[in-house]
């Protein structure tokens, strides 16, 4: 008996060390083997999880400040690299409007996981969305001359270049990406939670609902989506006082009197019942026809419906389940729509996310599954990188 446990021990180790060192040479060797291991590092490094690997494998990013021509004026945008100076892979990622500011924990760890995955990550400022709650037409354009700036950077290899972004950011990625001057240059979209059309997302946000196919739910559109609404509208509307009274209710939280209601313009009345909520769709959709061409105008050039026919890349669509700033409908509709074209397209919906942000809610299982389905979603995106 005692010899057989000695050889039984013995085969064990060999037969432990062979594979050791069969994952060993498949992650130093094999490009699947490599994307795998960064790929477990950095969900490792954004979930809430309480062992941080990626730094025993890296040096620390740089991190700086850059500046580049657009349109009107100088982009700004913080960079983060590795300090070697061999050409990577590389995204430029938006954060849309009210975004985090440049400082926050979350976008600095995205930076810092993102690019010690070998992937360079630029993120594109907006001083007018980030901090307004508003929405500029002009970001879509700034983001293809951000996109053709990172490409000609000397750490970047110009092959190998993706464009992203959260919310309305994903969306303003989705459109710049669908410009014919980069359209073909850009590797891969990863959209997080984005709108695939903002009138549909102006309709649910008024009805309280989320609508999918046959399927109609409740739902409880965030403060924040209302107040990038209510600046939407207010913008077409003629009337000062319309426009004030909107801005105070909507944006800023405060209370508006049946005397400061009555004395709205019909215009205002309109946006103001949008944005209050009505019955059903279809009094959202007839609202919604009586607002200004403008405000119709303004809505189709800011929705990816209207534009990713040009698109030429690999569309990796990520969005919360419960999400209350878009709903993931918006998303499925999206998804629905590219997979109808020649783009490779995937589509993951989470449940452990508060709209763009990791969060610990549910058991260790349902925490797994989701942890899981991140996984896959950014094996996709570190694949093509690397």
């Amino acid at each position: 008996m005692k010899a057989f446990l000695k050889r039984w021990f013995k085969r064990s180790v060999i037969c432990l060390t062979i594979l050791a060192i069969g994952l060993v040479v498949f992650i130093a060797v094999t490009p699947q083997g490599k994307t795998t291991f960064h790929t477990i590092l950095f969900v490792s490094e954004v979930l809430e999880l309480p062992v941080k690997a990626q730094s025993w494998f890296t040096d620390r990013p740089i991190r700086k400040e850059i500046s580049y021509p657009i349109p009107n004026g100088q982009g700004i945008a913080d960079i983060y690299h590795l300090p070697d100076s061999k050409p990577k892979a590389a995204v430029l990622l938006f954060l849309g409007a009210n975004a985090a500011g440049r400082d926050d924990p979350s976008v600095v760890l995205l930076g810092n996981a993102l690019s010690r995955a070998g992937i360079v990550t630029m993120f594109h400022w907006s001083p007018t969305m980030a901090l307004e709650n508003n929405i500029d037409t002009e970001e879509i354009e700034n983001l293809v001359w951000a996109f053709s700036h990172l490409q000609s950077q000397p750490y970047v290899d110009p092959d190998r270049v993706g464009i992203g972004g959260f919310c309305v950011g994903a969306s303003f990625a989705l459109i710049a990406a669908s410009d014919t001057r980069i359209a073909r240059e850009v590797s891969f979209v990863n959209a997080f939670g984005p709108y695939y059309n903002a009138e549909d997302l102006l309709i649910q946000a008024a009805s309280r609902t989320r609508y999918y196919r046959t399927s109609v739910e409740p739902w409880n559109p965030d403060r924040l989506t209302l107040s990038v609404l209510a600046n939407e509208i207010t913008k077409v509307l003629p009337d000062s006082d319309d426009r004030q009274l909107l801005n105070d209710v909507f944006v800023h939280g405060n209370q508006a009197s049946e005397q400061d209601i009555a004395g709205l313009s019909k215009q205002g009345l309109l946006g103001y019942n949008l944005l209050r909520g009505v019955s059903s769709r279809d009094e959202a959709r007839e609202l919604f026809l009586e607002l200004p061409k403008e405000f119709h105008d303004e809505l189709e050039a800011v929705s990816p419906k209207a534009h990713i026919s040009n698109l030429s890349s690999t569309v990796l669509i990520l969005h919360d389940q419960d999400d209350n700033l878009v709903p993931s409908s918006e998303s499925r509709r999206l998804f629905e729509k590219l997979s109808e074209s020649e783009n490779e397209v995937r589509y993951t919906e989470l449940m452990t996310f508060d709209h763009v942000r990791p969060t610990t809610r549910g058991s260790i299982k349902e925490l797994s599954v989701e942890g899981y389905k991140l996984f896959r979603h950014m094996y996709s995106i570190l694949r093509i990188a690397n």
